[in-house]
């Protein structure tokens, strides 16, 4: 069954602020896409905070939640239009006279031991208008696959190998997936971090200067997540392609935190920089 610490649902205001800046987070993509007047159901609320960066960013949507624990439920209400407090499969009657614009999975279905089924279920139940965002972590991320090498897969109260996942996920399973249930990828987002300012320790990173490089320039590496909006349009062709969006951290930032990750380190890189750019420009 899903448990997590009652503090892991205690987030600040500075948190939110943080999520409105970070491109490699998918609530901050999330906030952007969604447009005034839009009918929004956030399963998996938590204690709301998607809403309330959708709030603080001033858009005028309808809101609501499912969130089956009655601690992050009730912190959560007061953003949400209704907060439903259950699991998701007890509201597709709810689910289905909404008629909802955007239904949002962010970082959820990792958290059920059969996420298809679930998704096929659920998809009786919306239109085909309706967009389904889904944001996964990523297990293939370069931190994951470095720890493994080390012999280290540590679980967590929070991130990639958070205690609470059931399933973990590449893009290639996921993608796999979606296929499996006939839904079309709108967009999809590589939300790319350095493997060195998450959870991971350094010494869990231990590698050769070759097999960093060759990591860092991969971009399923980079992913810390995916995030997808999908649909059940029938009619692919309307999309001209899939488009991928990667946003985030870099392939030269990950070399330089490899070599500089040191608080002191990046201050002296940072001045050696400046110096160089102003000889440049001289």
């Amino acid at each position: 069954m899903f448990s997590r610490p009652d503090n892991n649902y205690n987030v600040s205001d500075d948190v939110i602020d943080a999520i409105l800046k970070d491109q490699a987070h998918p609530i901050f993509h999330i906030v952007n896409y969604v447009k005034d007047g839009q009918k929004i159901l956030d399963i998996g609320a938590g204690s709301g905070v998607l809403a309330r960066a959708i709030l603080k960013s001033k858009k005028n949507v309808s809101i609501d939640g499912v969130e089956p624990n009655r601690y992050a439920a009730n912190m959560a209400a007061n953003f949400y239009r209704t907060m439903l407090c259950g699991y998701v499969q007890e509201f597709y009657a709810e689910i289905s006279e909404k008629k909802y614009d955007i239904i949002i999975l962010a970082d959820v279905i990792e958290h059920i031991s059969d996420p298809l089924e679930m998704l096929k279920q659920l998809m009786k139940y919306i239109d085909s208008s309706t967009k389904i965002f889904i944001s996964i972590p990523n297990v293939a991320f370069g931190g994951v696959r470095l720890a493994l090498f080390n012999g280290s897969f540590n679980y967590t109260d929070s991130g990639l190998l958070e205690r609470t996942h059931l399933r973990f996920f590449t893009r290639n399973t996921a993608d796999k997936m979606f296929e499996k249930l006939e839904l079309l990828t709108e967009h999809l987002f590589s939300l790319e971090r350095s493997f060195y300012r998450v959870e991971f320790k350094r010494t869990e990173l231990s590698a050769s200067f070759i097999s960093i490089f060759k990591l860092a320039r991969l971009s399923d590496a980079r992913a810390y997540q995916f995030l997808y909006i999908l649909s059940k349009e029938a009619n692919p062709e309307k999309f001209s392609q899939n488009i991928i969006i990667h946003a985030g951290t870099s392939f030269y930032s990950i070399m330089r935190d490899y070599f500089f990750y040191q608080s002191h380190f990046v201050k002296i890189y940072n001045l050696a920089l400046k110096v160089i750019r102003k000889i440049q420009n001289a």
